[in-house]
């Protein structure tokens, strides 16, 4: 067999395995194999499948994209992550202790069964079901709530236990949609489930469970009737069948795929990609309950043996920026000129401080996911390699974020944690606030102590007062290493050039914005 015929089989059979993985091919993917033109759907490779159907009951990144395509959300961060109005107009504190916020909801919002969305269907979803339902993610965002005052069918006053400054970041964050009441209490959450209802520019119209999900614009959104009609969202976990989709032309857009597939697809007639920043950071969690973490100099030597400009030109091609505080740059809490330097001979000076050396090197477990973000694994193989030239040996296990997840909910974390973290509102109070209270559940760094300091910033109501609280305490978690911040994410997307494609620093993929050109 020659080397055509086996790149025709290589080619013939990954366009098999991103068929079966996509479920039934339909006409238009068939048109789009075949490099035919088809206006009739905007095909989108996406990474993963939505956990769930409800959008308040868990706080998955990865699936904010496709919550907020068949939601919609009350509040909503632009391209450069200013909020915005969205299903809310206008808000406002009643009173200077951030406790009383007022709101106005548009009189134009109609769910998908056509039922109006009034603000009896906003306190049912941020209040009243979560206050029933413990389980439910969204009680975490709205942990403070007490009440929802209903002045009129598009008015409300959102009563706060304290001071709650940072409240309506969360009218835009993780968990908050508005869900229709009636419709929820007629069919119950299992009926929910099989038929979803939200008030978005997309309706659900077919879904297959870890192989696609299937949109139609929806006529009376508030918005408009969106200038793509069809869009699917094709559950495409592997980076490569991304690659593929996208550039067989079964789909119009890809996201995440491998950086140098990236570069290399921007030389392709036809195709355009983007590589962008976006407010995710990489970063190791420290368990300062597991041995030798509780150890100062350890956590020192660790941080300064780390190069993170070789980690990024080596895995990002130099796009990723690299950190020092947990707050990407430009961001309220970020901390200009602060730098922890890599630095191997201070991490050796602090390392001997402790008895440990190159010639008696410390021992950690080193946990790392793989394919969870891009390069993940590599990088931690990257990380062991330069501690083990100063005297640290990392014993390195890869695993799942479901099981992280667990065992950091459960404390019992058994070992360092490269980690991505996700934050669309780019507010500190969801970096370095969430990463160090020791009162939450997926908090690592469990230190009692902090947790006073925590509390006064989240009711900190003087916003510059606010910024630089946290601006001192991620220096200081940074000088300590309780985190080290290694770099802030970039994302890659690749689509059809006919295609006018907008991103967003959240990293959201909204095909709402998208057009025809």
């Amino acid at each position: 067999m020659d080397s055509f015929e086996i790149d025709a089989k290589r080619r013939q059979l990954l366009l098999g395995s991103l068929a079966a993985g996509a479920g039934l091919i339909l006409p238009w993917d068939i048109a789009r194999a075949q490099g035919q033109a088809s206006d009739e759907v905007l095909n989108i490779a996406y990474i993963s499948d939505v956990p769930t159907w409800d959008p308040t009951a868990i706080t998955v990144p990865q699936a904010q994209s496709i919550y907020e395509t068949v939601f919609d959300s009350p509040l909503r961060y632009s391209a450069k992550l200013a909020l915005e109005a969205r299903q809310i107009t206008a808000w406002k504190w009643q009173d200077k202790t951030a406790q009383r916020l007022e709101i106005t909801l548009r009189d134009d919002i109609f769910f998908h069964d056509g039922s109006k969305l009034t603000t009896v269907d906003l306190k049912y979803s941020l209040h009243d079901r979560p206050a029933a339902d413990k389980k439910l993610a969204v009680g975490g965002m709205f942990q403070t709530l007490t009440d929802v005052e209903i002045i009129s069918p598009t008015r409300a006053v959102l009563v706060y236990a304290k001071p709650t400054p940072a409240a309506p970041i969360y009218l835009a964050f993780l968990a908050g949609y508005i869900l229709p009441k009636a419709y929820m209490e007629k069919v119950g959450s299992d009926g929910f489930q099989t038929k979803p209802v939200g008030a978005g520019p997309y309706k659900l119209v077919d879904y297959q469970r870890g192989s696609r999900i299937v949109l139609e614009a929806f006529d009376k959104y508030w918005g408009g009737v969106p200038s793509i009609r069809n869009v699917t969202f094709q559950i495409t976990t592997e980076p490569s069948a991304r690659v593929a989709a996208v550039e067989s032309g079964r789909a119009s857009v890809a996201v995440q795929i491998p950086l140098r597939e990236a570069q290399r697809l921007a030389k392709t007639p036809g195709i355009t990609t983007k590589i962008y920043p976006y407010s995710e950071i990489y970063m190791l969690r420290m368990p300062n309950y597991v041995k030798p973490f509780d150890d100062e100099n350890v956590r020192a030597a660790m941080h300064y043996a780390i190069d993170t400009a070789a980690l990024s030109k080596a895995f990002y091609g130099g796009e990723a920026v690299p950190l020092s505080v947990t707050a990407t740059p430009g961001s309220p809490a970020d901390v200009p000129g602060f730098k922890i330097g890599f630095d191997p001979q201070k991490a050796i000076a602090a390392l001997a401080k402790s008895g440990y050396g190159p010639n008696k090197p410390v021992k950690i477990p080193f946990l790392t996911t793989n394919g969870t973000f891009p390069s993940d694994y590599d990088m931690a193989r990257a990380i062991a390699g330069m501690w083990q030239k100063v005297g640290i040996q990392a014993d390195l296990t890869q695993t799942t974020m479901a099981k992280v997840i667990g065992e950091i909910q459960a404390t019992k974390m058994s070992g360092v944690l490269l980690y991505s973290w996700a934050n669309a509102t780019g507010d500190p109070e969801n970096y370095t606030g969430r990463i160090l209270d020791p009162r939450l559940r997926f908090s690592a760094w469990k230190d009692d102590a902090l947790a006073p300091r925590v509390e006064a910033l989240m009711t900190e109501v003087d916003e510059q007062k606010r910024m630089a609280g946290y601006r001192a305490l991620g220096q200081e978690a940074s000088e300590k290493s309780w985190v080290v911040p290694l770099l802030q994410a970039v994302t890659t997307i690749a689509y059809r050039s006919n295609i006018d494609v907008k991103t967003f620093n959240s990293g959201y993929i909204l095909p709402v914005e998208y057009k025809r050109k």
